[in-house]
């Protein structure tokens, strides 16, 4: 037998054929499906209902728009408020999303071995802290929005107030 050398530029031409016929080639086309949680344009109006609620309370805050799986949608830090606290509402807003209920009941999830590794898996921290809602449509958890930077109770009330935006 002899040693024959296959030149690169036939191989190159395999190639592209087995990748054009492959499954790349026949997945559709088109415009990608919108997620079902709040759009961008309701987070933002939340966010304005909250900061106005801020205002009326005398509190510098910030606040963040999740969707269902904890993912950011929008986030907004007052003047005066600390930095830490987008973070901290970043973290209470995903929480609520992923368990559907107010992060403020959700502080027994954290004496729970289980929630410092699902704490580690998550995206962003999450924090067991009144101060973060669902946000429901048809009875389902489609995200949640957060706040911090006041009392726990100042935080939620500025979510409540804000929830009418979606």
């Amino acid at each position: 037998m002899r040693n024959r050398r296959v030149p690169f530029s036939a191989l190159a031409g395999v190639m592209v054929a087995t990748l054009a016929a492959g499954p790349v080639a026949a997945q559709p086309r088109g415009e990608p499906a919108s997620p079902p949680g709040p759009t961008m344009e309701q987070s933002f109006s939340a966010l304005a209902a909250a900061r106005r609620a801020a205002d009326a309370a005398g509190v510098k805050l910030s606040c963040a728009v999740v969707d269902s799986r904890g993912d950011l949608i929008a986030l907004a830090r007052m003047d005066g408020a600390r930095f830490y606290t987008t973070d901290v509402a970043r973290g209470k807003a995903a929480l609520s999303a992923m368990f559907g209920q107010p992060s403020g009941n959700l502080g027994n999830l954290a004496l729970s071995p289980a929630f410092e590794n699902f704490n580690e898996a998550a995206q962003t921290p999450l924090y067991p802290f009144q101060g973060a809602l669902p946000i429901t449509r048809d009875g389902a958890t489609i995200g949640a929005m957060g706040c911090s930077g006041a009392s726990s109770q100042q935080d939620e009330d500025a979510v409540t107030a804000a929830l009418g935006s979606f």
